[in-house]
């Protein structure tokens, strides 16, 4: 992992990252509010809880390159090299010196897997970019984030993705198996 990936990670787990409210108990800032919500900026509340960022979709934005990232992963394991035209993400540094790509990587361990022995299987993902899910999931109201069938085998895998604050698993994990208990 990228040296401030893995900072950044420490940080939010830690809650160290320079929210308005670290910055306050720091003193460094004396209002700990969002300025987007006017709520109290916490990691958690930056990260998932602003009901203004997530109705401009700035959640949506993260979760879509998650399952980005996660189909392209997929189709590559199952023998697809073909990756939808996309723009790599490109990451740089606050000051501009250093920037990198973001990139699919793919792995040499071998693991036996449902999708080995056939060719057939197909993958689409919810997103604009990839090839849209096969009828029979058309014909629900139900959208999963990623689609993977076989004709031959008569198998459909259905993934959804969930980019949670930790301490909202739980409710995530209930709140994404209940929508197809229905």
């Amino acid at each position: 992992m990228a040296p401030l990936r893995t900072s950044f990670l420490i940080k939010s787990v830690y809650d160290l990252l320079p929210s308005n409210a670290n910055l306050v108990r720091w003193g460094k800032k004396e209002d700990p509010t969002c300025p987007l919500c006017q709520g109290r900026q916490t990691t958690e509340h930056v990260l998932s809880s602003c009901k203004i960022a997530l109705s401009q979709g700035r959640y949506t934005w993260r979760h879509n390159r998650v399952l980005q990232e996660l189909a392209a992963i997929i189709s590559m394991a199952k023998g697809e090299a073909t990756l939808p035209n996309t723009n790599a993400l490109i990451f740089t540094t606050e000051g501009g010196a250093k920037s990198w790509h973001g990139r699919p990587v793919r792995t040499t361990n071998q693991i036996k897997c449902l999708l080995d022995g056939y060719d057939d299987w197909d993958v689409s993902a919810d997103l604009p970019e990839w090839d849209s899910h096969p009828s029979i999931i058309k014909e629900t109201r139900l959208r999963p984030d990623i689609v993977i069938h076989s004709a031959s085998t008569q198998q459909l895998i259905m993934v959804e993705l969930t980019v949670p604050y930790e301490n909202r698993m739980e409710e995530a994990h209930i709140y994404k198996r209940e929508k197809y208990m229905a």
